[in-house]
């Protein structure tokens, strides 16, 4: 009976004592910040902002298509795409990045330097961190007056071929004012965004600086980390109420 007893009490603890010993760790020992705009609920906890459900187009199909002028004229051929609309799979990767290529930036390599250099000599470091990219094309009624190639050249351009990088999502101006809402004065949009389980934004990363694709790296598996460990805790109440 002892016995049983010093069982249950150890089963009961055993979380409470993982979960001290858990934020001891170095990497739970800076807090990471929120951000975007804040308010307060009625009983006065912070609301921390939450980045808003964002399709994205993928998978563009050209159509051909003319156009005519008033006066009857037929315009040049243009080559019009249609595309499906997703949203990122937060199931999967309840965890991600993202970041917004700006195509007036691709002569410069899109101001991805230091990120180019880890995926280079350390590709190990990007085992499952999902990393969502995201051209910012133009577009009018759902139709996109680009050609294919261009399109294409966007992602091939970035010379990274890792299981986790995702290939090109397309997007308008909703999804880059979602991600940037608000932010502080020294990000600029070409940066990554780190973005947790909430859809709570928690870092803005230089991917032009070599420290700031470490601190990236190391900010994004903390926050997997605390969601692996949330998940187990919640897992062991439900065992325990079985």
């Amino acid at each position: 009976m002892k016995k049983k007893r010093i069982l249950l009490v150890t089963i009961i603890l055993l979380p409470g004592l993982i979960y001290f010993l858990f934020e001891l760790t170095q990497a739970n020992f800076k807090k990471m910040a929120y951000y975007g705009p804040k308010t307060l609920n009625a009983k006065g906890d912070t609301v921390y902002y939450s980045v808003p459900n964002i399709y994205f187009d993928k998978n563009l199909k050209a159509l051909k298509d003319t156009s005519s002028h008033a006066d009857g004229v037929v315009a040049t051929e243009l080559e019009l795409y249609k595309a499906d609309t997703t949203v990122i799979d937060t199931t999967n990767y309840p965890v991600y990045i993202i970041l917004f290529l700006d195509r007036g930036l691709k002569k410069d390599g899109y101001k991805l330097e230091a990120l180019y250099d880890y995926v280079q000599y350390k590709p190990e470091e990007f085992k499952n961190v999902p990393i969502f990219f995201v051209s910012n094309l133009t577009h009018a009624l759902g139709n996109y007056k680009i050609t294919n190639k261009e399109l294409k050249g966007d992602f091939d351009s970035l010379k990274i071929n890792l299981p986790d990088f995702h290939p090109l999502l397309i997007e308008g101006k909703e999804a880059k004012e979602a991600y940037f809402y608000k932010k502080p004065y020294y990000v600029f949009d070409y940066f990554a965004v780190l973005v947790d389980k909430h859809r709570h934004i928690r870092g803005y990363y230089d991917p032009h600086q070599n420290s700031e694709i470490k601190r990236l790296i190391q900010e994004y598996k903390h926050l997997k980390t605390k969601d692996e460990y949330a998940n187990t805790l919640k897992q062991n109440e439900l065992e325990q109420k079985k």
